[in-house]
């Protein structure tokens, strides 16, 4: 019996250790390292401006389509520039419809095209309304995987929309999934720097 009871004892330490050891890291942590590694990932520029929001899409995300649509009032206000940075992780056309956003000559126009249209492109296949590309191209392939890949290093990646930036104290904010109010989203981005 002393010998389970150790055991026990040992085991329950050991655990406590780990669970210290391997501690979840914090949302600010975690948009901190988004932040790090930001300049890896192409994006597709909305409007102009020094306050920099990144948001993370998958062109047939619905909840990234809501906040595209939420965000509409705010484009080119405020000095507000939205990065939109394509993900490919929902579905099989995922990888094509980011392509053929990425590998048009307009690529906000494409952008623009997807959500438009969302749900109701001609194959009939679910999410975003742009055709989908019948090549993808080496290097665009490459920048799907770079921006895929700054989600996984930060140790997220099925969480999308997700939406990081610099707030006015200098601390890094990361915010996933659409703002449920306009009130969250006008006080997001309000406190963007």
């Amino acid at each position: 019996m002393k010998r389970v009871l150790f055991l026990v004892m040992v085991l329950a330490s050991l655990a406590w250790v780990q669970s210290r050891a391997w501690a979840a890291p914090s949302s600010e942590q975690l948009a901190a390292s988004m932040l790090a590694h930001i300049h890896e990932a192409t994006a597709i520029p909305e409007g102009r401006g020094r306050r920099v929001v990144d948001i993370f899409f998958d062109p047939n995300c619905p909840y990234c389509h809501k906040l595209y649509d939420d965000l509409r009032p705010w484009v080119g206000k405020d000095n507000l520039q939205l990065r939109w940075i394509p993900v490919a992780i929902l579905t099989p056309s995922s990888v094509t419809k980011a392509a053929a956003i990425l590998q048009a000559s307009n690529r906000l126009k494409a952008f623009d095209e997807n959500e438009r249209n969302y749900d109701f492109n001609a194959n009939g296949s679910p999410g975003g309304g742009i055709d989908p590309a019948h090549l993808v191209e080496p290097q665009t392939r490459k920048w799907i995987d770079a921006n895929d890949a700054v989600l996984k290093r930060a140790g997220i990646y099925y969480a999308i929309p997700l939406v990081v930036f610099t707030d006015k104290a200098g601390k890094a904010q990361l915010l996933i999934g659409a703002p449920q109010s306009a009130d969250q989203l006008r006080a997001m981005l309000a406190s963007v720097r």
